[in-house]
């Protein structure tokens, strides 16, 4: 029942396909480019039917310094404020991240995170 709940929360998130599955990690690659034939992909966790941790993995992080973007303490305070993001972060290594206890807030999640990293790759100088 419960590997059932995860799989279907990961899985019916719109346009994302899953490219790995075990019992309780996911991972997922977005349906649109960050840029240069690079797609986003987030790992998610869980440990039990109710919550679930969502990371990145730094990956983003990596391509907007490739791309000549430095993560200042500053940038990444203003990336966690933007307005109408509340459900993933930006952690000061650059990692985008969520947790919650609510398995079903999953797709919320995956949509910040996402704008998290769009919003990192449109302040790239190049």
């Amino acid at each position: 029942m419960y590997m059932f709940k995860f799989a279907e929360a990961v899985s019916t998130i719109p346009r994302w396909t899953v490219v790995y599955a075990d019992s309780c990690n996911m991972t997922i690659l977005s349906p649109f480019e960050l840029g240069d034939g690079v797609r986003l992909m987030f790992t998610v966790y869980s440990g039990n039917e109710l919550s679930f941790e969502l990371t990145d993995g730094c990956r983003t992080e990596a391509y907007v310094v490739d791309r000549g973007l430095g993560l200042t303490e500053e940038l990444i305070h203003e990336l966690n404020n933007t307005h109408g993001i509340k459900y993933a972060h930006v952690e000061a290594c650059g990692e985008i991240i969520a947790e919650h206890r609510d398995l079903n807030l999953l797709h919320k999640a995956v949509e910040d995170a996402a704008k998290l990293a769009l919003a990192m790759v449109f302040r790239c100088p190049n």
